[in-house]
């Protein structure tokens, strides 16, 4: 995409060590860093100016590049000029950069001949403010003045057009303020007092109406950015991702000595464009010196004339309007669309006033949500920027809605703003309302009381939702959630449960193979044509997924393996996480945190497993390390037949080993989960090979042995308390019991239900004889990822 420049000939800087890498935010919390750290993690909003700064340096600094200013233009879809005005204004500006001052890092002087020492003859600079000031007061004080004169000049130039008849070759307009912050802070942000900024008419003082940002140092600085200059400016872009949802990025312009840069901060890069000197040198004016200065001017103005969709938002944002209309391109099929501002709601339109305040990463993935009504319903919008090498979750949703998966949420409308903005795509998904987060809805109602009947049919309503869900995402769309957490699970006021955003997830490549059966090959067709459909290399995506295995999810409720850098994930992990979403909800009904006396959010990664590990280790205690200090004994069962699933195989705790090798096979029981799942879904788990992903080895699922039960409390518990509400005839004695051919009967029931032969699913004669249930699924374990060729090169 880009193309290097090599630095202007302005004075060296030293270069600075460059901060810690981290990946992109998660939509509810954090996408972790390899190494989740006190010193990595974001700082509060109330945190202090240097800490924040010092944070956001570490986080953007290494993620520089530079590009010269043509390649820029054509990278936001704009003519590929060196100089703007050349074809019909080539001499636009030409007396302005022959009066230019000279600047010597200190004071601004007036601008002599070089070789004859005399000034030059012209009085527009005459008497100028500028020169009595000093240092960077000075700049700015004579870039103001540059802003008005050059104004003033295209005025006079379209003046003269009319007059002559050529008013179609009129320059346009300045279409923003100009307002000096030196000395006064900017609203709405973190106490800014930025050197200059370009705002939009209606409310130029405050941030959600700065357009460009302009700070000025007195000193010329080549290479890398000072440090302390380049905390300034980040701070400021910062709080202008943070006010303006609609933004594409943001754009600086860095006046240094005698030099003008654009710095642009984009979702995957910052670019530092060069645009030229702004005024002389000390030595004096030569020829080209004056062409140098007048092309910058040239370049300057353009930038300042450019609408807004066309320069830092996707759409116009001068008028302040906060309805937007999506509109799809023409093409037939096409996903393209364009974002219109409309003054008054209308039906087809989206509010952007109801904003769900979360969390902006300054760089990499990042997630608008609003509440809206659309078409005559609650509605959810998210604006979401994704790389273009990782799924967007719109092509998810397409996925999951022909594979006929429940529980997932309506789309009402999506499409894609940016196909490919420097290495990102910009979508809209329009959603359902689907209720609060399933710890809202449970405090709502059951706040301090955990031996509550109705809790219990409430909460096994929620898991056996959420795991229908789950599997039949997996067997019938080839698809894992990945980051399964409370925010993802969401209650409607009838009960209805959804699970929600499904942004990480991951398409699981077992059709990669040349296969003849006509399900992978149906499987491979739908893929290339949901990729097609959203503009992405499905070989790369899928390469890509497979490389951010372990750094997905929230870490709260991450899964032991993918805490310790499991480089290949399936479905147990999403259940484990299933597992900590009802524990931690639990356990704020009784204690009213979000989070337990062990700090589990404070924790790196790595401590975090070994913790957990801690905590589950003994079954007699293990709710209370876990904040739920007591409950009912079917939700004690509830949770033990849980933890015997995820962490015991064949008697033995296994979690320690899941540490020592995350890509270890677990012996899974899958007959402890049937009090927990309907009837089609325990079909679904022993019909399709889907527990055990892993590398490690083939390991067939250990079955719970007679008359071992899950505690001795539980041991005295009637077999119909473990009885599935809403129809499910699945039962488990107080011993569990569980055999292997009561699996494969509901193997076999579930192939002749309506719900299989409605999908098309079940074992058919082209398939011959069935393989036996939970037999280990081989995946791809690539941790290389390939680029996509709009991404930044050094």
């Amino acid at each position: 995409m880009t193309n290097s420049v090599e630095a202007p000939e302005y004075p060296e800087t030293p270069k600075r060590s460059t901060g810690s890498r981290r990946s992109a935010m998660s939509v509810n919390a954090t996408t972790p860093a390899v190494n989740r750290t006190a010193k990595t993690m974001p700082p509060l909003e109330d945190a202090k100016l240097e800490a924040r700064r010092a944070w956001l340096y570490n986080t953007l600094h290494h993620k520089s590049a530079t590009m010269d200013f043509s390649t820029f233009l054509g990278e936001l879809g704009l003519p590929l000029v060196d100089d703007p005005f050349e074809e019909d204004h080539p001499r636009l500006f030409q007396t302005l950069a022959e009066c230019a001052p000279a600047y010597n890092e200190r004071n601004m002087k007036q601008a002599h001949r070089a070789l004859t020492r005399e000034p030059i003859e012209s009085n527009v600079f005459s008497g100028a403010e500028f020169f009595q000031e000093k240092d960077e007061a000075a700049l700015t004080a004579y870039f103001k003045e540059l802003v008005f004169l050059m104004c003033l000049g295209v005025a006079k130039q379209n003046a003269k057009n009319a007059r002559e008849g050529v008013s179609e070759k009129s320059v346009p307009e300045l279409i923003y303020m100009l307002s000096d912050h030196q000395t006064s802070q900017v609203a709405g942000g973190a106490r800014h007092k930025m050197d200059l900024a370009f705002t939009y008419p209606k409310k130029p003082t405050h941030i959600d109406n700065v357009h460009i940002v302009v700070e000025a140092k007195r000193e010329a600085t080549a290479g890398d950015i000072g440090e302390k200059t380049f905390k300034q400016i980040a701070d400021y872009q910062y709080s202008i991702w943070k006010a303006q949802r609609t933004r594409t990025f943001v754009p600086v312009l860095f006046l240094h000595g005698t030099w003008l840069d654009l710095i642009a901060f984009t979702r995957s890069y910052s670019y530092r464009i060069n645009l030229g000197p702004i005024c002389h040198n000390p030595d004096g004016v030569f020829d080209d010196g004056v062409d140098a200065v007048r092309l910058t001017m040239a370049r300057l103005y353009y930038l300042l004339t450019l609408p807004t969709e066309s320069f830092g938002h996707f759409c116009n944002v001068r008028y302040g309007h906060q309805h937007l209309r999506f509109v799809r391109h023409l093409d037939n099929g096409s996903v393209l669309a364009t974002a219109k501002p409309v003054r008054n709601r209308t039906t087809d339109s989206v509010s952007l006033f109801n904003y769900n305040k979360r969390y902006i990463h300054p760089r990499g993935r990042l997630a608008h949500v609003f509440t809206t009504p659309y078409k005559g319903e609650p509605a959810i919008l998210k604006l979401s920027w994704t790389p273009v090498d990782r799924m967007p979750e719109s092509a998810v949703y397409d996925i999951l809605k022909e594979a006929e998966v429940d529980g997932i949420p309506r789309v009402l409308d999506c499409g894609l703003l940016k196909e490919n903005f420097f290495g990102y795509r910009l979508e809209y998904l329009i959603l359902e309302d689907c209720g609060v987060p399933v710890d809202d809805y449970l405090k709502s109602k059951y706040r301090g009381r955990l031996d509550s009947d109705e809790l219990y049919k409430d909460v096994v309503e929620i898991v056996r939702t959420t795991l229908r869900c789950l599997v039949q995402a997996r067997v019938q769309g080839n698809i894992f959630h990945r980051d399964i957490s409370v925010g993802n699970i969401m209650v409607g006021s009838s009960g209805k449960v959804k699970v929600i955003d499904w942004g990480y997830a991951k398409v699981v490549d077992d059709c990669s193979m040349d296969n003849s059966d006509a399900d992978t090959v149906a499987r491979k067709g739908r893929l290339a044509a949901t990729s097609s459909k959203w503009k992405y290399r499905n070989d790369v995506v899928l390469q890509n997924e497979e490389k951010h295995n372990p750094l997905t999810g929230t870490p709260l409720f991450m899964s032991i393996p993918v805490l310790a850098g499991a480089k290949v994930r399936g479905l147990v992990d999403d259940i484990e996480s299933l597992f900590y979403v009802i524990l931690c909800v639990l356990a704020e009904l009784q204690t009213n945190k979000d989070d337990v006396a062990l700090g589990f959010k404070d924790h790196d990664n790595m401590t975090q497993a070994i913790v957990r590990v801690g905590c589950l280790s003994n079954e007699e205690i293990f709710l209370r390390f876990f904040g739920v200090s007591s409950c009912s004994v079917k939700l004690r069962r509830l949770f033990c037949d849980f933890r015997q699933f995820l962490f015991m195989s064949s008697g033995t705790f296994i979690a320690s080993n899941l540490i020592a090798d995350p890509n270890t096979e677990r012996g899974i029981d899958v007959g402890l989960l049937l009090p927990y799942v309907d009837k089609d879904t325990s079909g679904l788990l022993a019909y399709k090979e889907v527990l055990t992903p892993r590398k490690s080895g083939k390991q067939i699922a250990s079955i719970r042995p007679p008359g071992q039960s899950c505690n001795s409390d539980l041991a005295q518990c009637d077999s119909s308390d473990s009885e599935v509400a809403s129809g499910s005839n699945a039962k488990t004695a107080s011993t569990g019991d569980i055999c292997l051919s009561r699996i494969r009967m509901d193997s076999e029931s579930y192939a002749d239900s309506p719900s299989a032969k409605a999908r098309g699913k079940g074992p058919t004669k082209a398939r011959g004889k069935r393989s036996a249930p939970l037999e280990a699924v081989e995946e791809s374990d690539e941790d290389q990822a390939g680029h996509m060729l709009k991404m930044p090169r050094h």
